[in-house]
């Protein structure tokens, strides 16, 4: 370097050193109303000073000093720094947050297989909303989860008090008939009681269903509006007496609604329903009688002579 040359250099730098001493410290007016006028607008301290997104307004050292010198000043700005510097964080948190959800889902929903290692194929995937996101879920996972699940002791109870009461398993939810399948798997004596008391009130229930189903009228009592069946029973109890053709018939008519007798057997079995009729026991209280037997131990009448024309199932 030559030595007009070091002169040069030395003189810049000592412009250099005489312009900083120059500077009057703090800020200008100008420059604090523009400060200021920033931190109104949301602005914070680092985008102000730092320099790194923006050039920087002012120096973290000049701002302070200005601070310094001007207390009521620095009482405003630091309201407004403190308040944009929460907003601040808040946003970036939310923003986080949400971007931080987004990949997560994006990531899941592109992956090829599930967490678990399950290769994600139609069969075995749905889709399901989760926080405003559509996400994939596995089908054998779930599978495999139901088949570790166990009833709490609640559910135990309540499904014996069930059971106990004329309920079935398969008539309890579906989280709970896997359970409790779960659980009589772990214990297989208790569960094949268990299983035995369903099945036999399932068998009751379908008894019942099959006696209900039997309430309506078959077609041969319907049929022809039921012509047919009137006739098919009056040939039949013809050469009974009259004392007992009403009885006989009412028992006929009811055997044919409940599907128990044909048209074609009625002239073969109606001395079936003559001897149910005399001799059928009844019940009244803890004893049986029969028709035919005296109403007292004085008395000659019977409780056929009893019954009226309004005790008869099928009116004359």
């Amino acid at each position: 370097m030559s030595r007009a040359q070091a002169s040069r250099s030395h003189e810049e730098r000592s412009a250099a050193r005489l312009k900083w001493i120059n500077v009057p410290p703090g800020m200008t007016p100008a420059m604090a109303d523009e400060f200021m006028r920033r931190l109104n607008a949301g602005s914070t301290l680092s985008k102000l000073t730092s320099g790194r997104l923006e050039p920087a307004f002012v120096s973290r050292q000049r701002f302070l000093k200005h601070c310094e010198l001007h207390p009521e000043w620095a009482v405003e700005a630091k309201r407004l720094i403190k308040a944009n510097e929460e907003a601040a964080a808040h946003i970036r948190a939310t923003v986080t947050w949400r971007f931080a959800i987004q990949r997560s889902a994006d990531k899941r929903r592109t992956a090829e297989r599930c967490k678990n290692g399950h290769i994600r194929t139609l069969e075995n995937t749905f889709y399901e909303q989760h926080l405003g996101y559509l996400v994939r879920r596995c089908k054998d996972c779930i599978k495999i989860r139901r088949q570790l699940l166990m009833p709490t002791p609640v559910q135990v109870r309540a499904t014996i008090a069930s059971l106990q009461e004329g309920g079935t398993l398969s008539a309890e939810p579906s989280h709970v008939q896997q359970s409790m399948r779960n659980f009589m798997r772990a214990n297989p004596r208790l569960g094949n009681r268990l299983r035995a008391i369903s099945e036999k009130n399932a068998s009751v229930h379908r008894s019942a269903a099959q006696r209900a189903r039997r309430r309506f009228a078959a077609s041969a009592l319907t049929q022809n509006n039921g012509e047919d069946a009137y006739e098919a029973v009056c040939r039949a109890t013809a050469h009974l007496p009259d004392e007992d053709r009403r009885d006989v018939m009412s028992r006929m008519f009811l055997a044919i609604a409940e599907g128990c007798l044909t048209l074609s057997e009625a002239r073969s079995r109606v001395w079936e329903f003559l001897k149910d009729h005399r001799r059928r026991p009844r019940v009244y209280g803890e004893a049986r009688f029969s028709l035919d037997s005296p109403v007292g131990a004085d008395c000659d009448m019977t409780w056929l002579d009893t019954k009226t024309d309004a005790d008869r199932l099928w009116a004359p």
